[in-house]
C-alpha cells in the first residue's frame, strides 16, 4: 500500500500528523512504531515523537520533590501509586504550568511544527488531546488540584486539527490492558481510575478523521493491518 504519500507531496499540501491515543498499555508506542516503520518502508518521511504532560522540566521537578520526600501513597485495592503529595501540587499547579508550557512548545517546535513544514508525516502519541486531560480530569481527581490548562496547549490542538490529520484510538478490554503492561519494563501497574479517565475522555474525542479501533481478541498484526488499511481509505480521500 503506498498509503498516498508521494501523491500528498507532489501535490505540494502540508505533511500528515498522525496522534494514537489510549489508554495506558493499549499498544500505542508499538504501532505507532509499527506504522513508521511501513510508512517509511513505502518512501514516506517520517518522524515520531510524544507530547504529553509533566515530562521533560516538570518531570525533573517531580524527580526533586519525590527525592525531597513530599511523596504520598495512594491505596487502591492491592496496588499502590506513590505520587507528590496532593497540597503540595495544588500548591505548585502554576508552576508546573509554566514548566509545562516551556517543555511542550520547545518538543512541539522540534518534533512536530518544523518536521510538517518539511514535508515529514509526524507520529505523535497522546499529544495535546491527552495533555488536556490531565490538567482537565487527572490533576483535580487525582491531586486536588483546580482544572487549569496552559494556554498555549488548546491553541497546538487547533494547530493540528488545522492540518491535514489523523487520530487513531485504541482500546481494549481492562484484563488486556493489565495483560500488555505486564510485558514491559515500565508503569506495569496503574490506578485503575487512571485508567478509566482516560478511557471516558478518549471515548469522546473525535476532531475528524478519527479511527476507534478495539484490540480485544486481535494479534499486534491484525491490528496493525486494520490501522494500515483504515488509514490508507483516509488518505486516498485526501488525494481525491
Amino acid at each position: 500500500m503506498s498509503c498516498g504519500l508521494k501523491t500528498k507531496e507532489e501535490k505540494g499540501s502540508h505533511a500528515l500528523i498522525i496522534t494514537f491515543v489510549g489508554p495506558v498499555g493499549v499498544g500505542k508506542s508499538t504501532h505507532m512504531k509499527l506504522l513508521q516503520n511501513h510508512l517509511a518502508s513505502r518512501g514516506g518521511k517520517v518522524v515520531a515523537t510524544f507530547i504529553k504532560s509533566s515530562h521533560a522540566l516538570t518531570y525533573v521537578l517531580n524527580v526533586a520533590l519525590m527525592a525531597l520526600g513530599a511523596s504520598e501513597e495512594t491505596h487502591y485495592e492491592t496496588q499502590v501509586s506513590t505520587s507528590i503529595r496532593s497540597d503540595i501540587f495544588a500548591r505548585l499547579l502554576p508552576l508546573w504550568c509554566f514548566l509545562d508550557t516551556l517543555s511542550i512548545a520547545g518538543k512541539f517546535l522540534v518534533r512536530v511544527y518544523i518536521p510538517s513544514k518539511l514535508g515529514f508525516t509526524v507520529l505523535i502519541e497522546e499529544g495535546p488531546a491527552m495533555t488536556l486531560l490531565s490538567y482537565y480530569w487527572i490533576f483535580p481527581r487525582l491531586f486536588k488540584a483546580e482544572a487549569r490548562v496552559p494556554r498555549l496547549v488548546p491553541n497546538l490542538l487547533g494547530w493540528i486539527q488545522k492540518n491535514e490529520h489523523v487520530d487513531i484510538i485504541l482500546d481494549a478490554r481492562d484484563e488486556d490492558l493489565v495483560c500488555r503492561r505486564k510485558s514491559r519494563d515500565f508503569r506495569r501497574d496503574e490506578l485503575p481510575e487512571y485508567v478509566d479517565l482516560q478511557r471516558r475522555w478518549v471515548e469522546h474525542l473525535n476532531f475528524g478523521n478519527t479511527l476507534f479501533i478495539n484490540t480485544r481478541g486481535e494479534s499486534i498484526a491484525e491490528t496493525h493491518e486494520k490501522i494500515v488499511s483504515a488509514l490508507d481509505d483516509i488518505l486516498n480521500s485526501f488525494n481525491s
